[in-house]
């Protein structure tokens, strides 16, 4: 049997505590704001777009149109990012743990902040006979060390197994 070999602080650890957990300190408005982009840029899009709209509308220009797009755009880019957010959120909270397995990691080159590429790890798990998967963007490094086999925590929400995230959590 070839076995994946795994780096200092990468083993599989002790097993989640049962739920309700305790959200580490912070990462609520971690997951939900700071390092979520579809709220951080459909709050932006709505707040520019409904200042423009507003004056537009107040000069009673048909230009306020254009204003109103990005308004109803940047709402649903706020909503699915509110929604992501909220899932991994109520998976941590309440989630049931299981085994999952990395399926790869690799640096995401479609994005990037001050000229450096975040890392995407893609894990996979099995519920009953159906095999799950899951994913996350960070640019914290120590993901670079993980591997494919490499084993891990994931909770979901019992009723909608695409609603996972890792324990611990990663920044």
């Amino acid at each position: 049997m070839n076995l994946p070999r795994l780096w200092p602080g990468q083993e599989l650890g002790e097993e989640p505590p049962p739920p309700p957990r305790k959200l580490p300190r912070g990462f609520a408005f971690r997951t939900r704001w700071s390092s979520n982009f579809a709220t951080i840029a459909g709050a932006a899009f709505l707040l520019v777009g409904s200042l423009l709209f507003s004056g537009l509308a107040a000069a009673k220009s048909f230009a306020a149109l254009i204003p109103l797009f990005f308004m109803i755009g940047g709402f649903f880019v706020f909503l699915h990012g509110w929604r992501h957010a909220s899932a991994v959120l109520r998976a941590f909270r309440k989630g049931i743990a299981v085994r999952g397995e990395v399926l790869e990691c690799r640096i995401d080159k479609t994005q990037s902040m001050n000229g450096e590429h975040p890392f995407k790890l893609t894990w996979h798990f099995t519920v009953g006979n159906q095999i799950h998967e899951g994913s996350l963007t960070s640019f914290d490094s120590t993901l670079g060390y993980r591997g494919g086999g490499q084993p891990l925590w994931v909770l979901y929400v019992e009723d909608d197994p695409g609603q996972n995230t890792l324990y611990p959590p990663v920044r």
